[in-house]
């Protein structure tokens, strides 16, 4: 396989004819480079500034993350404080909820207790009323029986025995 190869070299580089000076290399006499020297430092110059620019972007693209990063961490942190807050808070008021409800029907017994001497109140108030009206009543009947009564007398004392 060697052998082949070394031929298909002979016999390229005897038909080929010389090759020229390459425009990249200083061509001029007086020691400056030429338009291809100034190329190249162009083109230096510009993948420097490709490669720096390059390096920019991500260092910004770095400190855009880790800036989102430290507001985001503050953000979770906050949230999490908050949680646990609230997580308190829930237990808190669970457990009043369920001594409420343990103590329900205590306070139903208390109003039940508190109906029923507003009702004997009312009850005592009515009775009162009806036998305020009673004695009055008997009151004006007696009233009306003695003068029925005296005024039979009185006509009686005024007539003249016969």
């Amino acid at each position: 396989m060697c052998a082949f190869v070394g031929r298909a070299d002979e016999t390229t580089a005897a038909a080929a004819p010389a090759v020229p000076a390459s425009p990249l290399s200083p061509a001029s006499a007086s020691g400056r480079p030429g338009t291809s020297g100034t190329e190249l430092n162009l083109r230096t110059d510009r993948q420097k500034a490709q490669t720096s620019y390059q390096r920019a972007a991500e260092a910004e693209k770095a400190y855009r993350a880790k800036r989102r990063a430290t507001y985001a961490r503050k953000d979770f942190n906050a949230a999490k404080e908050h949680f646990a807050n609230a997580g308190i808070s829930l237990k808190e008021g669970s457990k009043c909820v369920w001594s409420a409800v343990r103590a329900g029907p205590a306070i139903i017994k208390e109003k039940q207790v508190k109906m029923r001497e507003e009702q004997k109140m009312k009850k005592r108030e009515t009775a009162e009323a009806k036998k305020k009206k009673w004695e009055e009543k008997a009151k004006k009947s007696n009233e009306s029986s003695a003068s029925e009564e005296a005024a039979p007398a009185a006509a009686a004392e005024a007539t003249p025995a016969a």
